[in-house]
């Protein structure tokens, strides 16, 4: 089956935490890999890597006083050729828009945006009548 031209296809932004960076790789290698290792699918994949939890402390010549905390997970940012993989919802995070890294495409962002309104509402205080001003 051919698809047409001026066929477009969805893109679906998703972040995800994996145990390991091994974890990870075996579930990007489970979308497709040919004989050499390279990719079969059209998913554009960004390794974020063990996140820092908590800043590290820099004396004024970048001497390090206190090392940086970094997370023992692994996350990866994926931009989805149409719907996120199933298989890959048990890893799936939200976090506060956007986090460390997002992905060009506006209508992406504007979908991930959303879901993570309807998942994690949280995120996304209402302004009490303090915080509003009005002109």
């Amino acid at each position: 089956m051919s698809i047409p031209n001026n066929y477009i296809i969805m893109k679906t932004f998703r972040k995800y935490s994996f145990g390991s960076k091994g974890a990870a790789t075996t579930k990007i290698n489970a979308l497709g890999v040919d004989e050499e290792g390279n990719s079969t699918h059209s998913h554009a994949i960004v390794h974020l890597g063990n996140l820092v939890e908590v800043e590290g402390t820099y004396d004024e010549e970048g001497n390090e006083l206190t090392a940086p905390v970094m997370s023992s997970t692994y996350h990866l940012d994926v931009l989805w050729d149409g719907e996120p993989e199933p298989s890959w919802d048990a890893q799936m995070v939200w976090c506060p828009p956007m986090g460390i890294h997002t992905f060009g495409s506006s209508s992406a962002i504007r979908e991930w945006t959303e879901k993570c309104k309807e998942i994690r509402p949280d995120f996304f205080p209402e302004p009490t009548e303090d915080e509003v001003t009005l002109p």
